[in-house]
């Protein structure tokens, strides 16, 4: 059905190479339209699709919150780039719901859209309505949170989940590592949302890989996590501590009884502070969301643990200078927001284009070779594609040196 869309396209939009007019247009709530240029891409036929006639619904998150700002503004400046019209969906001024995605894709595949690029809330409550645009021909491309490959055609992750996690513990091991011993290590914590968040549940696991020497991953048949199967043989504790990290005794089980604190999709700041009370023994805590920042270092303080206990993770650096600062932070580990929302627009343009197809195993967007933090990273000239999951780039470290490097 896809390859016939694209098929029908290439087929029904034919334009001189010369004739390069047109508009991109940003759609919401409150439209905002913006002229640009317009891209053809020319076939092996010699037509070609104009990009003015690609629609890409865009389905974040969130829309609010300052991460989630960044990659909104990306998705917009690839739009713009490519000449291609984006339709923007959800509150900007409020909170999301899985429930309303699913009404937002079912809203996007009635309008017939080209593409829906989408991150997911939940990795099971959407896939019915993702699943009917799919039958209807239209590219889905998840992106930050994996909706599962049965609900998408693409993924662009936003990082390597496992050069995040080595970031992340090699971080711990630089500032507290010669404190602690095997025979007495720091207790540390990872901060999650939900049990059922995607992405977080991916770093978790890749967490666990770098921790230990013998941990493997289980997959289902589909080539998604397999969250319960996993979560049963971490809960056996019959692994291996990678030597590298052996200062560490990282509590990496999850679920309603487990050691890893689950925020929720609110700023956490009761969890955070109810864990630590119970659990004052923590050194360190690794926060896998952006949302709690703020609260695990209010919750060091409050609960008198600073000296004791410090924390890094994912945060958006123009919110983190404050507790790099005060030394309860030690590092913000991330990648650009603002790029990963240019690299899933870029994506799904290229998917409907014809320009990324299915075996491919590199990617050039117009990312490509670009500085990622000035002075730190850039990116290599292609993207890593390993099956239908196209990553950004390595993580990017911010420090105070280099927190004006975020782009938004």
């Amino acid at each position: 059905m896809k390859k016939l869309l694209s098929l029908l396209l290439a087929l029904s939009m034919v334009l001189s190479l010369a004739a390069c007019g047109g508009s991109s247009t940003s759609t919401t709530s409150d439209s905002t339209d913006s002229d640009t240029s317009t891209a053809a891409d020319t076939t092996e036929s010699g037509t070609s699709t104009a990009a003015s006639d690609i629609k890409i619904a865009y389905i974040p998150k969130e829309r609010a919150e300052s991460f989630w700002q960044a990659v909104e503004a990306g998705a917009q400046a690839a739009a713009d780039d490519l000449g291609v019209e984006l339709v923007m969906y959800g509150d900007a001024a409020g909170s999301n719901t899985a429930a309303n995605q699913s009404t937002y894709v079912e809203t996007a595949t009635e309008l017939g859209v080209n593409a829906i690029v989408f991150a997911a809330l939940d990795s099971d409550s959407t896939d019915a309505a993702l699943q009917s645009a799919q039958a209807e021909g239209i590219t889905v491309v998840g992106f930050d949170s994996d909706p599962g490959a049965e609900a998408r055609d693409w993924f662009v992750n936003q990082v390597d989940p496992d050069e995040l996690a080595a970031v992340l513990l090699d971080d711990l091991v630089e500032n507290i590592g010669d404190q602690y011993t095997a025979d007495d290590p720091a207790e540390v914590y990872l901060v999650s949302t939900n049990l059922t968040t995607p992405n977080q549940n991916s770093w978790i696991e890749a967490i666990k890989r770098a921790y230990y020497t013998d941990y493997e991953t289980v997959y289902d048949e589909d080539g998604a996590i397999d969250q319960d199967a996993c979560n049963s043989q971490t809960k056996s504790g019959s692994y291996t501590v990678n030597e590298q990290y052996e200062m560490l005794n990282v509590h990496v089980d999850p679920g309603a009884d487990g050691d890893i604190i689950y925020a929720g999709d609110g700023d956490g700041l009761t969890e955070l502070e109810s864990f630590l009370t119970a659990h004052s023994d923590a050194n360190a805590l690794v926060s896998l969301t952006t949302n709690v920042i703020a609260s695990c270092n209010s919750a060091i303080q409050s609960c008198g643990l600073e000296g004791q206990c410090i924390f890094n993770g994912i945060a958006t650096p123009s919110d983190s200078e404050a507790y790099l600062e005060n030394g309860n932070m030690t590092t913000v580990v991330l990648w650009q927001a603002y790029d990963l929302g240019y690299l899933a627009i870029n994506t799904a343009y290229s998917a409907v284009a014809g320009e990324l197809e299915s075996g491919a195993t590199e990617y050039v967007s117009n990312l490509c070779g670009q500085t990622q933090v000035e002075g730190v990273s850039t990116y290599a000239d292609t993207h890593k594609v390993d099956g239908a999951t196209v990553y950004l780039g390595g993580p990017a470290t911010f420090t105070l040196d280099t927190l004006d490097c975020w782009k938004s």
